[in-house]
């Protein structure tokens, strides 16, 4: 029933009037050995096209349930989710593993880089995996030179840098294919004030220029930087 109304709604829609993203009674219930534990109760959501979208709640309240959802890295046990008006539940997992890549950068607390390749390699390997070949367009640099990277420290590898020029080695990584959606989970949780609001900064840059800009945070001082504040909990949205 939802399926069908949710449908109604989006028949006759031109493609810029979609949502960049829409939950529609979206439940994720994981089946473990002590019970199903549900981490999405019924969550309908829309973000539209350059929202810069803080989401906060408590530990278990369904916060990274729901930007594995947003992410495409998981799909809804009930429910319909869409990226650009196309329901990624009828996707296949290419097509899946296709939009991820194309339309969604992602940023993490732990960075998450490769420990054996230079902070320039860390960043081509999406390229690489992308077109299957070395980049010859200059454009790895390019985006390490935006978020502040020479020719010499792009050298460097991970072990080699403080912790938040390796965030911004992911950030110019998350970046690289050009993605509409920035989806960034603690992106300064491993970080001192002073340098998590310089990567805050990159991040209403990124913004400004264009990107939709979703944030996980603990903290307040961090969700102020957004236009919108979401609040989860017990699996279900209490403020939006």
């Amino acid at each position: 029933m939802v399926e069908i109304k949710v449908e109604e709604a989006l028949t006759g829609l031109s493609m810029s009037e979609f949502p960049l993203i829409r939950l529609a009674d979206v439940t994720k219930v994981y089946h473990l050995e002590s019970g199903d534990f549900k981490a999405l109760d019924h969550v309908s959501l829309d973000i539209n096209d350059n929202e810069f979208v803080a989401i906060m709640g408590p530990s278990g309240s369904g916060k990274s349930t729901i930007m594995n959802q947003l992410g495409i890295l998981d799909i809804p046990t009930s429910g319909e989710l869409y990226i650009e008006g196309k329901n990624v539940s009828n996707m296949t997992n290419l097509e899946r593993t296709h939009i991820r890549r194309d339309t969604v950068g992602y940023i993490f607390q732990k960075f998450y880089l490769i420990p054996l390749l230079s902070a320039y390699e860390n960043v081509e390997y999406p390229l690489i995996l992308k077109y299957k070949k070395r980049d010859t367009t200059g454009k790895a640099a390019a985006v390490l030179k935006s978020v502040g990277f020479d020719e010499e420290l792009s050298a460097h590898r991970p072990n080699q840098l403080s912790g938040g020029q390796q965030q911004r080695v992911a950030i110019a990584r998350a970046l690289v294919n050009d993605p509409k959606i920035m989806l960034c989970d603690e992106p300064t949780g491993n970080l001192d004030r002073k340098t998590g609001f310089q990567i805050m900064d990159i991040l209403v840059g990124l913004h400004n220029e264009g990107k939709t800009v979703i944030l996980v945070t603990h903290d307040p001082k961090i969700a102020e930087y957004a236009h919108r504040i979401i609040e989860l909990e017990d699996g279900r949205i209490v403020a939006s």
